[in-house]
């Protein structure tokens, strides 16, 4: 299984994953560590910026939906790594991360900083999911 911050977890790498179209986006993302460092924190960010629900079904994404996945996944793991870690987390130190989440329980009470709207938090598969009612409309 290839990290996600190698040149083996390219697209073509992804894509052969998604093998449930019965599943969320969430338990796609979420279960079984299908991609190494990605669980329900950061798939939150991941989510916010493909503009896509976590309760979507797999079997609705587009191919355009997949690709920005992809690539939302790339440049929100590395960019979580190089900040050391996400705001909402420690290090060994007992330093917090300097990557400041987008949707998190620190900041889902503020308005959608794209579209100013509502942020949602639901109980979903086990934890908690954050999404915005506008950018990421489940269809």
């Amino acid at each position: 299984m290839p990290s996600p911050y190698s040149q083996e977890f390219d697209e073509t790498y992804f894509l052969s994953l998604m093998t449930n179209e019965k599943w969320s986006v969430k338990a796609f993302l979420a279960t079984d560590q299908r991609i190494p460092g990605l669980g329900n924190g950061t798939l939150q960010d991941i989510l916010f910026r493909a503009k896509i629900n976590p309760k979507c079904k797999m079997a609705s994404l587009t191919e355009e939906d997949k690709h920005r996945l992809f690539v939302s996944i790339k440049h929100v793991l590395a960019e979580i790594r190089d900040n050391g870690g996400r705001d909402t987390e420690k290090d060994l130190f007992g330093e917090a991360g300097q990557y400041q989440t987008i949707l998190s329980q620190k900041t889902f009470k503020n308005p959608c900083p794209v579209c100013g709207g509502e942020i949602v938090k639901q109980a979903y598969l086990g934890g908690s999911i954050y999404y915005c009612i506008h950018c990421q409309p489940l269809e």
